[in-house]
């Protein structure tokens, strides 16, 4: 069997790291050769066996280019891109209720992790991608990142950043989608995940939301299914499509 090679970017967040041990549980029970990397700010202290670590600060585009050039180094071919990255809350404070409340830092702050850097990592990866047989790209997004289901407002700069992520994934499926080998690119919503990015929502919300690890076994499910019609889409765990 050949190896299957695997980036998954944001891996040492509750998703990511569960991501990374839904695939090594996978290669154990089925024998299939895997090749795992994983992209984070910090090489964590005490890192699962077996993945190769790429530091990645996704406000700076010189990270996301060395970390792509140290990736080419490593290997000729990508199989799954998996970006697990989001920022909802931190430095310059919880989501904006109203407009009033709208900071250009902010603002920047959340397009470059929610937009801008998965895309230039993307863009940095895209060789090794072309390479596959059929590559398979997921971007975690957010169901409040579609306009035509935005009904209560608010959140503005998460918001914004899922919707001009949401339109990079269409642009760069129609893009692709003319390699010899057409690749299967999308957006998907997790679903409302136990996490330092929900926790101050989630604390008192009944019932509780799903665990990282039952959110993980769904996209691994997900990314398993995906097939090149697929790409372009917008869609939750279970494969229903979701509105742009």
């Amino acid at each position: 069997m050949e190896t299957i090679k695997v980036l998954i970017a944001g891996g040492t967040g509750a998703i990511g790291s569960a991501l990374i041990r839904q695939y090594q549980q996978w290669s154990e029970a089925t024998g299939q050769p895997l090749e795992l990397y994983a992209t984070c700010r910090q090489p964590p202290l005490c890192s699962e066996t077996g993945v190769t670590w790429l530091s990645v600060d996704l406000r700076k585009s010189d990270s996301i280019a060395q970390a792509g050039e140290l990736l080419a180094a490593r290997t000729a071919v990508l199989d799954h891109w998996v970006c697990c990255t989001g920022y909802l809350h931190g430095e310059f404070g919880l989501p904006e209720k109203a407009l009033k409340s709208v900071q250009g830092d902010k603002l920047a702050g959340d397009f470059a992790v929610n937009s801008v850097g998965p895309m230039l990592l993307f863009q940095a990866c895209l060789g090794l991608l072309k390479q596959a047989h059929m590559a398979k790209a997921v971007f975690l997004s957010a169901q409040v990142g579609s306009i035509e289901d935005n009904r209560s407002g608010g959140w503005y700069g998460y918001r914004m950043s899922k919707a001009a992520l949401n339109m990079g994934v269409r642009c760069a499926a129609i893009e692709c989608g003319r390699w010899r080998q057409p690749p299967a690119i999308v957006a998907v919503h997790p679903g409302t995940t136990i996490s330092n990015l929900s926790e101050p929502f989630t604390a008192r919300r009944k019932p509780m939301p799903q665990t990282a690890d039952q959110c993980a076994a769904q996209l691994f499910s997900r990314i398993q299914a995906l097939k090149p019609e697929d790409s372009g889409s917008f869609q939750r765990l279970d494969g229903r499509v979701l509105p742009w």
